[in-house]
């Protein structure tokens, strides 16, 4: 019988097996992936449409193309598409992204048959109804108004802003003007321009061939001529600044400090969420010890490594007393300078390495968590061997490595800090 009074030994993990994506096309020739593990009889269906808010020409018309698509069809008013989804028990969303839009489903496999011919008309004759486009801009305006009295939400826009500069789709704040200007020509000309017939399907759970065949039956019938989408978004100069916005009566501030950072396909990148995860990535990192556990300024900071079409962006975000702003924004140049000055002790970097295997394995526990692996690497045009690499850089990375690493991007004069309060 074990003591309970010792705890077990602690062992890195050595071996990671992860399930993978496997690949094919409709009769049509739409790109069809599908991830098969679990063993409840489960489904997600995902239509990625290659569009986004990187191909709008105006501020949020990608966001309400995407929102229309469950908004009428040429057979069903909004409210029998979501009586329909409500009957069969599932649910469907459209989320708009920067760089897609996915319109995702989860539904017991059962009424996969019922559900295929709904679909199809959602993703190739939207209608587009004035009133419903009236009612979803109208809600959008209202979160609008809210989301603008916010600092982190000012502060997040704001730090974009610099980023990417006022021209970028990526950049340009959405305001409730924006939205208001938008009409149906706009969200029909993105529709037909962006996503008819420009998507890919990605479809997770317990699949098998049936449920292949059968969208293949409904969405593989029609003629598809995917076209190179040609983005002509105005290209940025980054200059590092500095933006201190004052909020009359605020008692917090919203700080974010950031910069441009490399992206997935470089072969530095495994080695920068280590050094990103000491830094600020989890909640024993150093800023959450110094900023909020020692000093009190905060309930939580974080940095982060976001990655977007063909550019990375560093960043670390926090709320503080409006008193302390100063103050913060200092400690985290320095925890960056100790980073770039002191080799990383061995029990720390141990703790992390342990941290980040386990949250990888813990990743991996669900199909719908897998499906979304393969489209972290599949977006990147990246295959598997990425995250072969990922985990071999964890456990192979050593102190000074994450220290050369620091110093080369971490570069506190490239960085552009925002705060807002």
């Amino acid at each position: 019988m074990p003591d309970r009074t010792v705890a077990p030994a602690i062992r890195q993990i050595e071996q990671v097996s992860i399930p993978q994506a496997q690949s094919t096309h409709l009769d049509n020739g739409i790109p069809l992936f599908y991830v098969n593990a679990g063993k409840q009889p489960v489904l997600r269906l995902e239509i990625i449409f290659k569009a986004g808010k990187l191909f709008e020409e105006y501020p949020g018309v990608s966001y309400l193309s995407g929102k229309m698509l469950t908004e009428g069809t040429a057979g069903h008013s909004a409210s029998e598409v979501a009586s329909f989804f409500d009957q069969l028990g599932a649910h469907i969303e459209v989320s708009p992204g920067f760089d897609k839009i996915t319109l995702s489903i989860h539904l017991l496999s059962r009424h996969l048959p019922d559900l295929m011919p709904m679909l199809k008309e959602i993703i190739s004759q939207p209608v587009f109804p004035v009133s419903e486009l009236e009612n979803l801009k109208q809600r959008k305006r209202q979160q609008l108004l809210v989301d603008l009295q916010k600092n982190n939400y000012l502060a997040a826009q704001t730090f974009a802003n610099k980023i990417f500069g006022e021209q970028h789709p990526y950049g340009k704040i959405l305001y409730p003007e924006a939205i208001e200007r938008v009409d149906v020509d706009m969200i029909a000309n993105f529709y037909h321009s962006y996503m008819k017939q420009n998507y890919e399907i990605l479809v997770s759970g317990k699949v098998n061939e049936n449920h292949l065949q059968c969208i293949n039956n409904v969405l593989g019938t029609d003629s598809w001529n995917c076209k190179e989408l040609n983005n002509s978004s105005p290209t940025n100069k980054y200059v590092p600044s500095k933006t201190n916005q004052e909020i009359e009566g605020s008692l917090q501030s919203s700080i974010r400090i950031g910069m441009p950072f490399i992206s997935r396909e470089h072969p530095d990148f495994p080695g920068t969420l280590v050094v990103n995860e000491i830094l600020g990535g989890y909640f024993g990192s150093r800023l959450m010890r110094n900023i909020r556990e020692d000093k009190g300024y905060t309930y939580g900071i974080h940095s982060s490594i976001s990655c977007l079409s063909k550019i990375g962006i560093w960043a670390v975000g926090t709320d503080v007393k409006k008193a302390v702003q100063q103050q913060t924004v200092t400690q985290v140049e320095k925890e960056i300078e100790i980073l770039q000055t002191d080799l990383v002790p061995d029990s720390e970097l141990e703790t992390v390495k342990n941290y980040m295997l386990g949250t990888f394995v813990s990743s991996l526990d669900t199909p719908f968590a897998i499906a979304d692996k393969f489209k972290t690497i599949h977006y990147s045009g990246l295959g598997y061997e990425y995250f072969d690499d990922y985990l071999r850089t964890i456990r192979n990375i050593d102190s000074s490595s994450i220290r050369e690493l620091s110093r080369q991007y971490l570069v506190r004069e490239n960085m552009t800090t925002v705060v807002v309060g």
